[in-house]
């Protein structure tokens, strides 16, 4: 069973301490992709990939609910994901189980034919 902290009960800095390793992790994959297929932007708080087609995903942290926000524009959506203490990951808000670095690489294989991270 996943165990998903209550955003009341999850300290602030240990939230965004979250979110930046997490966004940390995401950006460390960028350092060996070529600046034509994707480039990774992190800053104020905000990671953002851009692909050559000017299309962008947006994550982005929301501290008062203690979620992590991907916005996929060139999609259409978005999803917002809780942090699971148990597994370590961050799960959709949705209880479809959509795995946050799972989508990532999902998207980015799509988008630019990218393979950060191998499927376990």
């Amino acid at each position: 069973m996943s165990m998903v902290q209550d955003p009341k009960n999850w300290p602030e800095a240990e939230y965004r301490k979250c979110v930046q390793e997490t966004f940390s992790v995401i950006a460390s994959q960028f350092e060996e992709v070529d600046p034509d297929q994707a480039e990774c932007d992190l800053a104020f708080g905000v990671l953002t990939i851009s692909f050559p087609n000017r299309t962008k995903i947006i994550l982005s942290a929301q501290p008062s609910v203690r979620q992590l926000w991907v916005a996929m524009a060139a999609k259409g959506t978005a999803v917002h994901f809780n942090y699971d203490h148990e597994r370590k990951q961050w799960i959709d808000d949705k209880g479809r189980g959509v795995e946050l670095m799972g989508l990532m690489n999902q998207v980015l294989q799509e988008s630019a034919g990218i393979q950060l991270w191998q499927k376990k």
